[in-house]
């Protein structure tokens, strides 16, 4: 599995607009072959800021996420707003519930 974590911070006047395009692009991304999951939160403590979450099959199935035009048009467009942002690469061998389902 290939699993990435980080933020993206933004310009409080650009909320709005920042929240609708997380929000379309998490849903265009959920429907990505090889998608475990994907998610963006807006941090508590920090408005503005928003922590994603992606998790893929492979490191070929986050490469062609990546490779999607609506993917490079989300950079494009906003990501390249940002005002902070970290990301990392997570190691991860195995998914199994820690619940029991």
């Amino acid at each position: 599995m290939h699993a990435l974590t980080g933020y993206l911070e933004f310009r409080p006047e650009e909320r709005e607009l920042t929240v609708a395009a997380l929000e379309e692009i998490a849903i265009r991304s959920r429907g990505d072959a090889g998608c475990v999951d994907y998610w963006w939160s807006e941090d508590l403590e920090r408005p503005c800021r928003f922590r994603f979450f992606e998790c893929w099959e492979s490191e070929e199935a986050f490469d062609a996420h990546q490779a999607q035009p609506y993917e490079h048009q989300f950079m494009t467009d906003h990501v390249s707003r940002i005002i902070g942002a970290d990301a990392h690469v997570l190691v991860v061998t195995e998914r199994r519930s820690a619940i029991g389902a």
